[in-house]
C-alpha cells in the first residue's frame, strides 16, 4: 500500500488510529495527547493569545462584511476544545455585539476528541452553546456556499496524510509499505499514479538524487472542500510548513516528515504505529496555488510572529511583568528561530474585496514567492 494509505490507517483508523483512541498510560488512566503531559502541545495549549488576537482580526472580517445576522467561525480539527473556549470567551467579553450572532461550528472526526471539546466547552456556562454550538464529523458533510465568516485551522493540515517520493537511479519512486516477518517494511514503486504525476507536474516538483520528500494530495483535497462550502468570507490556516521554493531544496534530503511520542522526535513510522503523531510540513504554496484555482484569492502569507505583532499583541501583555508566565509564553511564541517562524498564517478570501489586514500589516512572503517554483 501507498505510505499515504499507510498514514491514514496509523492516525485514523477506527478504532485503532491515534487520533481515534484514548492515549492510555500503563496504569490504564487515560491520558491527553496534546500538551505537557501528552506527545506535543499546539499554540493554544501553551497560550490564549492566538485566540485573543484572532478575535480582534474577526471583528473586522465581520465589519467587512456588513454585520450578517449569522457570523460562523467553523474550526476544523478542534484539538481539545482549547483555542474555541478562548476564543468564544473572548468575544463575550469585548464584543458582545458581535458574541449573539456567533455560530461556532466544529469539524472533528475523532469522537473521543468530540466528546473532550463538548465537555470543555460546556464550562462556558450560559444558553449559548444550545444554539450557536454545533459539531460535525467530516468536512463534507457541510452544505456548499453557506458558510459566511471564517474557516479557521491550526495545526490541522500537517496531519493530513501524505505520499512520499524518493528519487534513486534518475527516477522518483513512490513509497510504499508491506508487512513481512511480522514487521513494516518500505518497498520502491516507480509506476506512479496518475495523480501523483499530475501533482508533480502542477508543482514542478524536483528532486536530487537519493532525495525523499512529500507530496501533499490530501491536503489539495482538503482545500477544494474548504473552498466548495466558504460562501463569503476567509480562511485561515495556521501550521508548520514551507513555501514551495523551501520545500523541495536539494539539501532538505530526507524531507520533513517526522513522528511524535512523548514530545520525543523520531523519523520511523513504523515503531508504536498508532501509538505515535504523524506529521508533514505544509506546502503553503500548494495549498495557496489549490485554492486560487478553487475560488479562493490570496490575501498573504506571514510568520506566526508577524502574525501576532500585527494584531498588536504586545497590548495584551503590556501591563503584565516581564517574567509572567504570559509572557514568558508570548516570547517562545515570537522566537525567530522557533514557533515565531517556523509557524506560518496562510489567508484566503472569497466572495468579498480586498482589505487591509492588521494581521498582514508585516508579511513575509510576497505573492511572486508564495506562487514560485
Amino acid at each position: 500500500m501507498s505510505f499515504a494509505r499507510f498514514m491514514e490507517l496509523a492516525l485514523y483508523d477506527v478504532p485503532h488510529g491515534y487520533y481515534m483512541t484514548k492515549k492510555v498510560e500503563p496504569d490504564l488512566s487515560a491520558s491527553d495527547r496534546i500538551g505537557w503531559d501528552g506527545d506535543y502541545f499546539t499554540a493554544p495549549e501553551l497560550s490564549p493569545i492566538l485566540a485573543k488576537t484572532l478575535v480582534r482580526q474577526i471583528l473586522a472580517i465581520d465589519d467587512q462584511l456588513g454585520h450578517p445576522p449569522q457570523f460562523t467561525f467553523m474550526e476544523i480539527g478542534a484539538g481539545n476544545g482549547t483555542f474555541a473556549f478562548d476564543f468564544i470567551q473572548e468575544c463575550r467579553t469585548i464584543a458582545s455585539h458581535f458574541f449573539h450572532r456567533l455560530s461556532y461550528q466544529i469539524i472533528e472526526r475523532s469522537s473521543h476528541l468530540q466528546s473532550r471539546q463538548a465537555a470543555r466547552l460546556s464550562t462556558l456556562g450560559g444558553d449559548w452553546g444550545e444554539s450557536h454550538l454545533s459539531w460535525k464529523s467530516a468536512i463534507e458533510e457541510v452544505d456548499s456556499d453557506s458558510i459566511t465568516g471564517v474557516v479557521f485551522s491550526n495545526e490541522l493540515v500537517d496531519a493530513l496524510p501524505v505520499h512520499r517520493v524518493r528519487m534513486a537511479d534518475q527516477r522518483l519512486h513512490e513509497i510504499c509499505v508491506a508487512y513481512k516477518s511480522g514487521r513494516f517494511v518500505e518497498c520502491l514503486d516507480h509506476r506512479l499514479s496518475p495523480e501523483l504525476i499530475e501533482y508533480i507536474e502542477t508543482h514542478k516538483v524536483a528532486l536530487s538524487e537519493g532525495q525523499t520528500s512529500e507530496l501533499h494530495l490530501a491536503a489539495e483535497i482538503w482545500m477544494k472542500h474548504v473552498a466548495r462550502l466558504l460562501h463569503r468570507g476567509l480562511v485561515v490556516t495556521v501550521d508548520y510548513g514551507h513555501t514551495h521554493r523551501d520545500y523541495y531544496r536539494s539539501d532538505r534530503k530526507d524531507g520533513t516528515f517526522l513522528c511524535y511520542h512523548g514530545h520525543t522526535i523520531s523519523t520511523d513510522p513504523y515503531v508504536r504505529v498508532g501509538e505515535q503523531d504523524m506529521t508533514a510540513h505544509v506546502n503553503f504554496s500548494a495549498l495557496a496555488s489549490v485554492g486560487l484555482t478553487n475560488g479562493l484569492d490570496l490575501v498573504g502569507l506571514t510568520t506566526m510572529a508577524n502574525w501576532l505583532i500585527g494584531l498588536g499583541v504586545e497590548e495584551l501583555v503590556r501591563d503584565q511583568d516581564p517574567e509572567s508566565e504570559d509572557v514568558r509564553t508570548l516570547a517562545h511564541l515570537l522566537r525567530p528561530h522557533g514557533m515565531g517562524t517556523t509557524f506560518k498564517v496562510l489567508v484566503q478570501r472569497k466572495g468579498m474585496e480586498a482589505f487591509p489586514l492588521q494581521g498582514l500589516r508585516y508579511p513575509a512572503f510576497f505573492d511572486d514567492v508564495v506562487f514560485s517554483g
